[in-house]
């Protein structure tokens, strides 16, 4: 899809940057190193643009009563996605200053519990600059709820990855589909020369 982007419309999302699905040592063994510079160079931009930035992290009950339709997770089972276990925090590589949005969420989509769609209307934001991991996880199911509610949705490639549990191999049909039927697929340099531009740009 083509949308023009508005940077004073538009707030910056980050999803599921934490130690379970970022760390070669993790239950889930996924190493996302190459994903912090891109979106701390991101985030960094946008807080001096001043777009805000939001960051969404998934997380169950201790109990894991509230993990749904993948409570048979070994690692939903074991505990690893409980907000109490350490796994489930922000990797220490990512640049979050005290001014940036902290939300949690139990399911895929960050709009899940309305604190995103409210978060957004107090702020009068009605775009997204979006980045994350899983592809087809939360980043996919994210993007496709931003559709349903007419927000244009720029996903930024050099900072979306898949999760260790999906095929890294598809990564780019996964985003060539989102591109076509709800979002749009930008660079890290498209969304500088969009936000440094005197006017609103077409990305």
């Amino acid at each position: 899809m083509q949308f023009t982007l508005k940077p004073e419309e538009a707030a910056t999302l980050v999803v599921d940057l934490q130690r379970l699905f970022t760390q070669p040592d993790s239950p889930f063994q996924n190493d996302a190193a190459d994903l912090f510079d891109p979106i701390n160079r991101l985030t960094e931009l946008s807080r001096s643009a001043g777009i805000p930035v939001v960051f969404s992290s998934l997380e169950f009950a201790d109990d894991g009563h509230d993990a749904g339709l993948i409570s048979n997770w070994p690692q939903v089972q074991e505990g690893y996605f409980a907000k109490s276990n350490p796994w489930t925090d922000w990797d220490s590589r990512l640049v979050i200053e005290t001014s940036d949005h902290k939300l949690s969420r139990n399911r895929p989509s960050a709009f899940v519990d309305g604190e995103l769609d409210a978060l957004l209307k107090r702020l009068g934001k009605t775009q997204l600059i979006f980045t994350g991991i899983s592809t087809n996880f939360a980043v996919a199911f994210t993007v496709h709820d931003a559709f349903t509610r007419d927000i244009p949705t720029f996903m930024v490639r050099d900072g979306i990855a898949p999760a260790p549990f999906e095929d890294s191999g598809n990564a780019d049909v996964f985003l060539q589909t989102l591109d076509t039927l709800a979002g749009q697929v930008v660079t890290l340099d498209d969304i500088v020369d969009g936000t440094t531009s005197k006017q609103t740009a077409t990305i």
